[in-house]
Formats: C-alpha cells, sequence, structure tokens
C-alpha cells in the first residue's frame, strides 16, 4: 500500500512532503480518501482523476482488514502516513468511525483529525 501510494505521489504531486491515505470500512459499506502537504498548502487528492489507484488502494486494505480476522477484530479505520524520505506508517481504529477524518469542509485543514 505504501509503496503504490508513493510511487503515485512522487509521479504526480511534485514537491510533496506528507502524505495520508484514509480508509473506512464496516459490513455494509467502504470508502476512502487521501491529502498530502506540498510546500505551505494541503491539498485532497481528487478521487475522480485517481480512481484507479483509490480502486486499488481500498482492495489492498479490504484484503488487510479481512486477514485480521472476524468483523469483531477487523478495524474499521486504517490510516496511512507516508514522507517524501520513504517512511511511511500504517495505523488502525477498531471502535470509532469517526477517527482521522480527512476533510478540508468547514475550515478543516485537509490533514487527518487529530495528526499535526
Amino acid at each position: 500500500m505504501a509503496k503504490t501510494f508513493m510511487d503515485l505521489l512522487q509521479r504526480d504531486v511534485p514537491g510533496w512532503s506528507r502524505a495520508f491515505f484514509r480508509f473506512e470500512a464496516d459490513h455494509l459499506k467502504t470508502g476512502s480518501n487521501a491529502s498530502y502537504v506540498a510546500g505551505a498548502n494541503i491539498s485532497l487528492l481528487s478521487a475522480l482523476r485517481n480512481s484507479e489507484f483509490f480502486n486499488r488502494m481500498s482492495e489492498l486494505a479490504w484484503a488487510l482488514r479481512e486477514r485480521m480476522g472476524s468483523a469483531e477484530q477487523a478495524f474499521c479505520v486504517l490510516l496511512l502516513s507516508v514522507n517524501s524520505s520513504f517512511d511511511f506508517n500504517i495505523d488502525f481504529e477498531r471502535d470509532d468511525p469517526g477517527r482521522w477524518r480527512i476533510s478540508k469542509m468547514d475550515g478543516a485543514s485537509g490533514l487527518p483529525v487529530g495528526i499535526e
């Protein structure tokens, strides 16, 4: 997942320094979005222009979720954080489906909530 994300960023986002991919799932639906930092700007990654990327990342995240065990043990949110030094981290949330929301609505920064 990290390689797929960083490949896209390296190809399409000059000057990126940090980026975040968020996947949310329950037994009825899934969803994902992403944002990146380039210079002083934080932008959302377009789902329309990058539909193939989002489809692939969602497939990978769903497969990982299924391998983690029963629905009670599986995560409801996955947050992949990457940086331009090619470091990455994956965090999982099992209880709060609202954790680490990524938005620019209502004055939100575009960073996952709770991430500086």
